[in-house]
């Protein structure tokens, strides 16, 4: 995680020092459904590839800053479920789990039209709330067990489209995937990633604009 910091602190730099330009804060909300699922390697380091997605849900509240250059940067905190299903010996096994998640990154949007595209990344925190395994007919709290981690971090890569509405108003779909880059199993001998993706929908309202001059 830590060579991704210079990258984005270089993208900060480019955004903070384009002049002249009018810049706007937005407040966003998006809500979604999850696809997830887990890149699992057991103890013999094979890779199990017979995951059902679990079909989940996600929301986020953000703060959005754009220039008219197309830079923004977007900072978002919000709730994701997570977790996969899987058959063993005909015996149906599900993995359900909630993380409250933070992220902070940039992205760039074709300010011209109003139908806007536009693409973002950002490396993102997950805390871990809830953590169930089903075995059948019978679950099991894993997280107070301490069969996986309480912590998950990764990338979230995210084109979308937004619609401007009003001079205050806009509508977004989005895409995103989830790139889970901890190991969460506290097992050693076992590794496992979280993995998917989401569509979503939001909404971001305007709430400044003005010129933004920067000093050489």
């Amino acid at each position: 995680m830590d060579k991704l910091f210079p990258k984005y602190i270089i993208l900060l730099i480019v955004l903070l020092v384009a002049k002249h330009s009018i810049s706007q804060s937005s407040i966003t909300f998006d809500a979604g459904q999850v696809f997830s699922t887990y890149k699992f390697i057991d103890a013999q380091g094979l890779q199990e590839k017979n995951f059902t997605d679990n079909i989940t849900g996600c929301f986020s509240l953000g703060y959005q800053f754009t220039t008219q250059t197309g830079l923004f940067i977007r900072s978002n905190i919000g709730m994701r479920k997570a977790g996969a299903s899987n058959e063993y010996d005909g015996i149906p096994v599900s993995w359900n789990l909630q993380y409250a998640d933070a992220d902070v990154g940039v992205g760039y949007i074709l300010n011209k039209w109003r139908l806007k595209p536009y693409v973002y990344a950002a490396p993102y925190f997950g805390y871990l709330l809830k953590a169930n395994q089903t075995i059948g007919s019978n679950t099991y709290d894993i997280l107070k067990n301490k069969s996986v981690k309480t912590s998950d971090y990764g990338v979230f890569l995210s084109p979308g489209l937004k619609i401007t509405l009003s001079n205050y108003i806009s509508c977004y779909v989005e895409y995103k995937y989830i790139l889970g880059l901890n190991n969460t199993e506290t097992s050693p001998d076992q590794k496992s990633y979280n993995r998917g993706f989401s569509f979503n929908l939001g909404v971001a309202v305007s709430i400044i604009r003005y010129n933004y001059v920067t000093v050489k």
